[in-house]
């Protein structure tokens, strides 16, 4: 049975979003004005809404403190962690779902008790350990100790593997297929909505970790893009609010841009998770 919904209620429902829109999206359109705008304009009071005329050197400037080494930092870890986590979580979560082993109940619940353990509490261990493995200044010590914490992503792919067709593995193990041939050849092209919600989300994580970045580095060879733009923050004599701005704009532009191309994935990707 259809159901009308009058127009009123419609206009009430459009004007609701149009308004938590522009809720949401007026910060990043400050700091979008804002990283073009004169030194002068940005601290001008009252503020203007519209910029006056726009400065495209506050990118160059922002960048020359910044680095590209910062940035290509940045990507190499995201990129690392990213990959290397996705790969640990998608065979750990078929293994708890679908592979019977003794324990397997019992680690799924260790995996789930370590969720509610956070990172802030294991950091000093942490950095203890990666010292002992004269880890510390190496991408060993940045990436390895992020990639470990694969609890959440373990959960989540065992949720969504838990509704696949078992009937279908039989099939495929009567075709004579081993556990790594149907991981392989069925279970992972069959995890596309998954995989996209938990990359997504593991990007937006890596791309913006600071804290572990800077306790596991000395040096500015290894600094991330998070670190950088704390240190040119802090530099307020040397650094106009602008060219600030523009710092953050440019940090945060990629997170952006892959939230954009992967949103649809998310409610899709994550629904599996909140089922049992």
């Amino acid at each position: 049975m259809n159901i009308v919904v009058p127009v009123w209620q419609r206009a009430l429902r459009i004007m609701a979003i149009l308004l938590v829109a522009a809720l949401v999206g007026l910060p990043f359109y400050w700091l979008t004005i804002s990283a073009v705008k004169t030194p002068i304009e940005v601290v001008a009071y009252p503020p203007t809404w519209v910029p006056s005329s726009i400065r495209w050197e506050n990118a160059p400037e922002a960048m020359a403190v910044l680095t590209l080494n910062a940035l290509f930092n940045s990507i190499i870890f995201t990129a690392s962690v990213t990959v290397l986590q996705l790969i640990l979580c998608l065979m750990t979560g078929f293994a708890i779902a679908k592979m019977p082993f003794p324990g397997r109940r019992a680690l799924l619940w260790v995996f789930i008790i370590t969720l509610f353990v956070p990172f802030h509490v294991l950091l000093i261990p942490t950095f203890l350990i990666i010292r002992q493995f004269n880890w510390i200044d190496t991408w060993a010590g940045i990436v390895l100790p992020v990639v470990a914490q694969t609890s959440f992503g373990v959960f989540v792919f065992r949720q969504f593997y838990v509704d696949l067709s078992d009937e279908l593995l039989d099939a495929a193990r009567i075709d004579g297929a081993n556990w790594g041939q149907m991981f392989v050849l069925i279970v992972v092209p069959m995890s596309g909505p998954a995989i996209a919600a938990y990359t997504s989300i593991t990007v937006l994580t890596a791309w913006n970790m600071y804290i572990w970045p800077l306790v596991s580095t000395t040096t500015i060879d290894l600094r991330v893009l998070p670190v950088a733009l704390s240190a040119m923050i802090t530099q307020r004599a040397q650094i106009t609010p602008n060219v600030a701005m523009m710092g953050v704009l440019i940090s945060t532009l990629p997170i952006v841009f892959i939230f954009v191309l992967l949103q649809r994935y998310f409610v899709n990707g994550l629904v599996g998770g909140i089922k049992e």
